[in-house]
């Protein structure tokens, strides 16, 4: 009885439990007899995701992607606000975080990294989905301490490009170069690698704040030799005018006056590959001149001084650049004063005067008969020359003027000038004694005229000894015979210094004592230039340049360096005595005379 009644009051106990329990859910109702609000039962919460990639760029102080120029950030914190309920999630070393149970609804999400500027979103969670920031590109950081930029160039696209040391996801673009932007301030290394591409070698640069900086690569296909450049060889040119000849006005023959040019000749630079060369041609030395063209083969440029012109050039077969080769031009600018006999006027043989770089050209005689083989006194400021005044053609005389042309007194001397003596007081001159031409000298005004040679044989040309003891002079023998002779200043000891039955002309002192002087195997031949000892020993060849031919009444400056003369084409030339170099002065002209001016 007991047991039943302890049943019974558990049973009653949990009948009362349950009454309560129902009676807590049963909703009131209200004094109107409608439903009352009763109890609220909350409704279930809904929860979303969000994740992405962080990346930073190349350069920046981060460790080390999806985006072009970054690469992944690890460690970066991402915090995440949604309804009240904070979230924080840290980037993988692949710059992935994910961040679950987040409510439903709108987020606030931030990205952060040290050195870094915060990256904040407004992001829409939705229930049982996860929302990617970014998008494809990932987050970019951007460094909040600033930096500058590194601009990386390259010769082909499709290379990829290594920042200090780490291999990035950046490849040169068709426009053959890429910037990098945000890049940490200091020094970096670069290069470039690309398949099939010898690798290029490592480039330091330095990057400033906010500086924009640069470098450039050029990839060469691997097994591609470097070309070889090749700027000719070192020569000796001159500095002044030349003249062209620009035809006949109905008066006179016109010539036009140009400066001098030379041209640097690169063109026998090659490639082992033979590859389509670059040029690029740079002054290293001597007085400053304009290159036409500093990237062709064979630029020009005008010398305007003498000196040491120095040049070096690089070629590039688009991949590889050469090393430098470098070329010496030695320039002279020779000074002085010429006086020759030309015919430009095509109406009779007038004498010119012109600089010895080839400026100044003037006129002195305005004939339409003969004047003609000037020789300049010693103090250059009178010519000595041989002028036809009757216009005969038979009958000539000697004659003198001033240097510009004035003062002109026809002596009472037949023949032709000759020379000045040294010290001015005397002038040698040929004229007919018993119908064979022999040498004779007077005073300047033409008195006191005495005879120096009387044997047999024409003389033709004859000039003093720079100390005024001997006179060189050319004699006839025979029938294409001509020989060099020198005798004492008063026709004494006369001494045959040739004698092997050729034309032998033109003889003239060096300063050095020697006899200069023309051969050539008959008259009208190719001449060849010869020198000799004054007593005739020591004979031989005296160099020219190889395109020189026919050398007609040559003269030498006073310093030995350069030789005057008329060439096969009856233009005035100079060249270098060492027979190094010959230029036409492009003007006609013969019988020259030098003078160390002024």
């Amino acid at each position: 009885m007991e047991r039943i009644m302890h049943m019974k009051s558990r049973s009653t106990a949990r009948i009362l439990i349950l009454m309560f329990t129902v009676a807590l859910i049963i909703p009131t109702l209200s004094a109107c007899g409608g439903s009352g609000g009763g109890v609220s039962v909350p409704a279930a919460v809904s929860y979303g995701a969000v994740d992405g990639y962080v990346y930073v760029p190349y350069g920046a102080a981060r460790e080390a992607g999806a985006a072009v120029g970054y690469r992944p950030a690890a460690s970066a914190a991402v915090e995440a606000s949604c309804g009240g309920a904070d979230r924080t999630a840290s980037t993988n070393t692949s710059g992935y975080f994910k961040i679950s149970s987040l409510p439903a609804g709108t987020c606030t999400v931030s990205v952060s990294i040290t050195g870094y500027a915060v990256k904040r979103y407004q992001m829409t969670v939705s229930s049982g989905s996860t929302v990617r920031m970014g998008g494809a590109d990932g987050i970019t950081m951007t460094p909040g301490g600033g930096g500058g930029s590194i601009t990386v160039g390259a010769n082909v696209a499709g290379g990829v490009v290594v920042l200090d040391g780490e291999t990035t996801n950046v490849t040169i673009p068709a426009g053959l170069s890429y910037t990098f932007e945000y890049v940490e301030p200091g020094v970096h290394t670069v290069c470039v690698e690309l398949s099939g591409y010898d690798p290029a070698a490592v480039q330091s640069v330095t990057v400033t704040e906010d500086g924009a900086a640069s470098v450039e690569f050029v990839l060469s296909p691997a097994g591609n030799g470097a070309p070889v450049a090749d700027a000719g060889g070192d020569a000796k040119w001159f500095a002044g005018t030349r003249y062209e000849h620009d035809g006949w006005d109905g008066e006179t023959n016109i010539f036009t006056p140009h400066e001098i040019e030379y041209t640097l000749d690169g063109s026998a630079s090659s490639d082992p590959d033979n590859d389509t060369l670059t040029y690029h041609w740079e002054q290293t030395g001597g007085p400053d001149v304009e290159l036409t063209d500093a990237e062709a083969s064979r630029p020009v440029f005008v010398p305007t001084q003498s000196g040491t012109y120095i040049f070096s050039l690089k070629v590039s077969d688009g991949y590889k650049e050469s090393e430098p080769d470098s070329v010496s031009i030695e320039i002279s600018r020779v000074s002085g004063k010429l006086a020759f006999t030309s015919s430009i006027t095509q109406i009779g043989w007038e004498i010119y005067t012109i600089k010895a770089d080839g400026t100044e050209l003037e006129r002195l005689t305005e004939n339409i008969y003969y004047d003609a083989g000037p020789k300049w006194s010693p103090d250059g400021d009178r010519l000595l020359y041989t002028t036809n005044p009757s216009h005969d053609g038979a009958t000539y005389y000697v004659a003198t003027m001033n240097e510009d042309g004035s003062g002109v007194n026809v002596l009472p001397l037949e023949g032709g000038g000759q020379d000045w003596s040294p010290d001015g007081t005397k002038i040698l001159y040929r004229q007919k004694y018993n119908t064979v031409y022999q040498i004779y000298r007077a005073d300047p005004d033409g008195n006191n005229p005495e005879i120096l040679t009387t044997d047999g044989g024409e003389k033709l040309v004859s000039r003093y000894s720079y100390d005024g003891t001997k006179i060189v002079m050319t004699q006839e023998f025979g029938y294409d015979n001509y020989e060099i002779v020198v005798m004492d200043a008063d026709g004494g000891n006369q001494t045959r210094l040739t004698d092997d039955d050729k034309v032998h002309a033109y003889g003239l002192w060096l300063p050095d004592g020697r006899i200069l002087y023309t051969t050539s195997d008959w008259l009208g031949d190719k001449d060849i230039l010869y020198v000799m000892n004054a007593d005739g020993t020591g004979t031989e060849e005296w160099p020219i340049p190889d395109n020189v031919g026919y050398i007609y009444t040559p003269v030498v400056t006073d310093d030995g360096n350069f030789i005057f003369y008329t060439g096969d084409d009856d233009y005035l030339h100079v060249m270098y005595a060492d027979g190094s170099t010959d230029l036409s002065l492009g003007i006609w002209g013969t019988k020259v005379d030098y003078h160390p001016g002024p």
